[in-house]
């Protein structure tokens, strides 16, 4: 038996080590955020000032005014700056995952030939320069047993490397990051930090041993870089994608989600580190990776994007310059070879690219712009300079040389990176891209993700999964159809029939054998009727496997109650059919119909026939939840079997203008983009509203005018979507008669309306003139609400 002595157990942080810790790290923030708040004051990105933060604070400025005060603050104690270093270093990681974040790379593969192009230049010409002036330097600035050669090689790859995480950040701050020219700057700033960390292998191997050596290390790092980007964008992708979908349904839970993200950064990154590819590579897969996920919104990006760059960014780059001692400057001669030094960087990373640029077809602004956003160096180049110190190639007076380089280069980039962004027009493509991507992000069905399908499979709610299954096609969209059974049925067998759906095709029907204490027959065939109707509701999403999922959830209570506690999962949208089953009326009994509040059983108002208006007992979960809705009335025939599939060619959509019609107008362009059919955008004016504004005759010319702005603003999204789509304004005493009226003239297949959902009676109501629509629509109606 291992007997493990209390003196083999790692004692905590002492706790001075804590109170320093602490105390630089707030000295650090506090200065970094004050000094990139005034660089935004001055127009400058902020990470100017979070550069320059540790710079004042380093033996630089701080140490050099206040000696002892530095020494206070930062004792010269490695341990000490190690704990710094560790936090600066999750900084790194997360800046990375932000990076990936809002790189395309469907657009960086589109531009791969000139992201190539570019990047090759960019590392060749500062290579061939750097190795060229380190081969001239006095001795004086080699080691004592250095190397020139293996020196030159050194100095060649620290001039020849650029720093995605500096670039990325300066690109955030400008707010250009979306820009076709940032996105090929990064995609070049990929390729060349990757042959940057693979000439890097190639000098630390030589530093290290023979030639020999080097040429395997360079090998194994190139085979693990091609397998493990392999393995990322094909079966990495897909884990990812999975997992992020479990989290959030699983969870419901941004925090969930933020913690997954860096979980994933965290484990990859050590992944990469391991393979030798350098641990800011896996983070920034990560971050590419989750940006393609749909369920990672832009809601929870941006929780990630203010924990980085308000807090851990401004700590690593101000760590970052902390580094940096100009004293060593003071002397003539290394000053005059830092300055010929820069030099080289500077207008060999700028030739290079600028070169790279033209020939792969860009202007001379756009070259520029790339030039000055590969010469940022950042804090990459630190590390480059950090490795050359351990390994013995530099000297201390020609790591501090380096550090300026890294420090100056991205100091200088933003405001040449911005001139030249200002100089460069945006092509007509580039402008779609950009106005389909904010349109995107402010739509309402941008940012729906979950949609729950309450069924009994009644001819409305086939219908509607038809419909969701049109909108969801082209979209990252999910669904879950939901069957609610008898309290008596277990969740066990809820969950053994989902698995036996999973094995077939089209299900089973074969009774599930586990229950309370042994099924009666009637739990056995609610269990196979759940299970045929969650089949016949799949069939009619007509979506992929993945993207569709079948629950049967046992009732708690009112039918209501089951739904609107599915709904608390974390749903963005609800999709049902109106009306009941084979023209039944409400029942809240066993089989989960209406009650009321007495016990006895009896009917809500509905759409005057006797029927109410919505199936399940439904109208209570629209009462008590804000969960956006869309309702359909199927108004067809389907007999007793699965409906066939409702043709749609042409789409009516009534609009006033509001909120709810702008939401209901972007499901229609979904629907008709999908079916390739015509969509009818009308605005009715409402004659005796409007005459009672006047006194005698109304003029409806100024109506009319206002219908139409509303009626071709609402169009002009289906027509920048692609929709076929044509605009009417119509004038009635009774608009929603007029509505009948167009749609029965127009031969119309699917009437979309937009409503707010709101209570009267005990019952969901969504308005006269929309009820009026839903009781003689001459076709099928789908109402939304997005409350």
């Amino acid at each position: 038996m291992l007997i493990i002595d209390s003196s083999s157990v790692v004692p905590p942080l002492a706790g001075h080590e804590l109170l320093f810790l602490f105390g630089q790290l707030f000295i650090l923030l506090f200065t970094a955020r004050v000094l990139g708040e005034v660089a935004r004051y001055f127009d400058f990105p902020s990470v100017l000032g979070e550069l320059l933060a540790g710079i004042v604070l380093g033996p630089s400025i701080l140490g050099a005014l206040f000696p002892g005060l530095f020494v206070a603050l930062f004792p010269p104690n490695p341990a000490q700056y190690h704990l710094i270093e560790a936090v600066s270093w999750l900084g790194l990681l997360m800046l990375l995952v932000v990076t990936g974040f809002e790189t395309d790379l469907d657009l960086i593969a589109s531009r791969a030939r000139r992201a190539t192009s570019i990047a090759s230049a960019s590392i060749v010409v500062p290579f061939v320069l750097g190795f060229g002036i380190a081969w001239v330097l006095p001795s004086t600035f080699l080691t004592a047993d250095g190397n020139r050669f293996v020196f030159s090689l050194f100095i060649a790859t620290a001039l020849s490397i650029s720093a995605i995480p500096v670039i990325a950040k300066i690109l955030l701050d400008l707010g250009i990051i979306e820009r076709e020219i940032s996105q090929l700057t990064i995609a070049s700033g990929m390729i060349n930090d990757t042959v940057g960390w693979i000439l890097l292998a190639v000098v630390a191997g030589l530093a290290r041993g023979t030639e020999e050596t080097a040429i395997t290390t360079a090998g194994t790092t190139i085979i693990s870089l091609a397998i493990f980007l392999l393995l990322s964008f094909t079966v990495g992708l897909r884990l990812v994608s999975r997992l992020i979908r479990w989290v959030d349904s699983t969870f419901n839970s941004d925090l969930s989600l933020v913690t997954t993200v860096m979980i994933l950064a965290l484990g990859v990154g050590t992944l990469t580190h391991a393979l030798r590819l350098e641990a800011v590579l896996g983070a920034f897969v990560v971050g590419v990776l989750v940006g393609r996920v749909n369920r990672f919104d832009q809601g929870v990006r941006h929780v990630f994007e203010v924990i980085t760059l308000g807090i851990f960014a401004p700590i690593f780059f101000a760590t970052a310059g902390l580094r940096v001692d100009l004293t060593a400057l003071t002397t003539p001669s290394i000053l005059l070879v830092c300055a010929v030094v820069l030099a080289v960087a500077i207008a060999g990373k700028f030739i290079g690219a600028f070169v790279g640029a033209r020939g792969a077809g860009l202007s001379n602004w756009e070259g520029i712009a790339i030039g000055a956003g590969l010469n940022a160096r950042g804090a990459l180049e630190i590390i480059v300079a950090t490795v050359g110190l351990s390994l013995g190639v530099l000297t201390e007076t020609m790591y501090t040389i380096i550090v300026v380089i890294a420090i100056v280069t991205s100091l200088f980039a933003p405001p040449i990176l911005r001139f030249a962004i200002d100089h460069i027009e945006l092509s007509g493509e580039e402008e779609r891209r950009l106005q389909r991507k904010q349109r995107d992000e402010q739509s309402f069905l941008g940012s729906v993700s979950r949609v729950l399908l309450p069924t009994r499979c009644s001819v409305h709610a086939q219908l509607a999964a038809q419909l969701l299954g049109h909108i969801g096609r082209n979209r990252d969209i999910e669904v879950t159809n939901m069957y609610v059974v008898g309290a008596s049925e277990s969740k066990g067998s809820s969950i053994v029939s989902r698995i036996r759906r999973r094995l077939s095709k089209h299900g089973s029907n074969t009774p599930d054998p586990r229950s309370n204490g042994g099924s009666s027959a009637r739990n056995h065939t609610e269990n196979a009727v759940a299970e045929n109707c969650l089949d016949i509701a799949t069939q009619q999403l007509s979506l992929s496997e993945e993207m569709v999922h079948n629950r049967v959830r046992p009732r708690r209570g009112p039918v209501g109650e089951t739904v609107t506690q599915e709904l608390h999962r974390g749903y963005d949208f609800l999709v049902l059919g109106m009306g009941t089953e084979n023209g039944e009326a409400g029942r809240e009994t066993r089989d989960g119909g209406m009650k009321t509040e007495n016990g006895e059983t009896g009917r809500r108002p509905g759409d005057g026939n006797g029927r109410p208006l919505f199936d399940l007992g439904i109208e209570d979960v629209l009462q008590a939840t804000s969960t956006p809705v869309m309702a359909v009335n199927a108004n067809v025939d389907s007999g007793n079997g699965p409906l066939d599939s409702v043709p749609i060619r042409r789409i009516l959509v009534p609009t006033v203008g509001t909120e709810f019609s702008r939401h209901a107008a972007e499901i229609a362009f979904e629907i008709a983009l999908d079916c390739n059919a015509l969509v009818e955008v009308v605005h009715v004016i409402d004659l005796r509203r409007l005459q009672e504004l006047f006194v005698g005759e109304a003029d409806v010319s100024e109506a009319v005018e206002i219908g139409t702005e509303i009626a071709d603003r609402e169009a002009m999204l289906g027509r920048q979507l692609g929709a076929n789509v044509l605009t009417d304004v119509l004038m009635d005493d009774h608009p929603e008669r007029a509505i009948i009226n167009r749609a029965t003239t127009n031969e119309v297949d699917l009437i979309v309306l937009g409503s707010e959902l709101r209570s009267l009676s005990q019952r969901a109501f969504f308005g006269y003139h929309v009820e009026y629509v839903l009781k003689n629509a001459p076709c099928s109606v789908a109402v939304v609400s997005s409350r």
